[in-house]
């Protein structure tokens, strides 16, 4: 028992030495401006994207449900009423009736109304643990989408640079050929050039490939076209 509270005072002085998470800095809110165009990125996959939105409406659900709980010990009260039936009947002159006119009861569920409270805090948990989500949701959407623009972006560059490869081994391929033409070349010289062209070439079509994969997944993310994105500082 001492063991587990040393432990317990251990881990609320790291907590609260720790440097706490600003999830509004993780994700900024929708209706601000974002601090550069990667987080208005993040903003637009948090904002559309579809599991965002389902952990927002998990937090509705338990607060909703938290309110009903609240109110179910008024579920397990009833009252009864009763008339007698000796007072109903014609007066009977020859007997004295003695009974009351009518009884009230009431019936209650002790266990529930008892368990009330606990219930209630079990509602609180439930809610802070839909919160949490809503949380991790955001560390999980931020990370998904920067990872996804910094392959878009590196996808772009090395298309930039397999292009610059093309377009010089195409000045080679056309000297070499020509120098071939003129005896000034061999034959091995000319196979030579024309082969590392022509992988130049697939090099720079295969990074077109990459460019656009990278560009759906970015897509995937904020729900929207890339040609629809409008931002000053886009780049592609």
């Amino acid at each position: 028992m001492l063991r587990l509270f040393t432990l317990l005072c251990i881990f609320s002085t790291l907590q609260a030495a720790a440097q706490q998470t600003d999830f509004d800095l993780i994700v900024q809110p929708v209706d601000t401006k974002a601090r550069d165009f990667s987080e208005y990125l993040v903003q637009l996959a948090w904002m559309n994207g579809p599991d965002g939105i389902i952990a927002i409406e998990e937090v509705k659900n338990a607060e909703s449900a938290i309110k009903n709980t609240k109110k179910e010990w008024m579920r397990d009260i009833q009252a009864t009423f009763n008339l007698n039936e000796a007072n109903v009947r014609a007066p009977d002159t020859s007997s004295n009736v003695f009974f009351p006119r009518y009884n009230l009861g009431l019936n209650l569920n002790l266990y529930n109304i008892l368990s009330q409270k606990e219930k209630n805090q079990i509602g609180k948990r439930d809610i802070e643990i839909a919160e949490q989500k809503v949380n991790k949701r955001k560390l999980e959407i931020r990370a998904e989408t920067l990872s996804r623009y910094a392959n878009y972006k590196l996808a772009h560059e090395i298309l930039k640079a397999r292009t610059l490869v093309e377009q010089d081994m195409n000045s080679t391929y056309i000297l070499v050929q020509q120098l071939y033409k003129n005896d000034e070349k061999t034959l091995e010289d000319y196979t030579t050039a024309s082969a590392a062209y022509f992988a130049a070439s697939e090099a720079r079509i295969r990074a077109e490939t990459d460019v656009l994969i990278a560009k759906y997944r970015v897509e995937e993310m904020i729900g929207l076209k890339w040609e629809q994105v409008q931002h000053p500082a886009k780049e592609f």
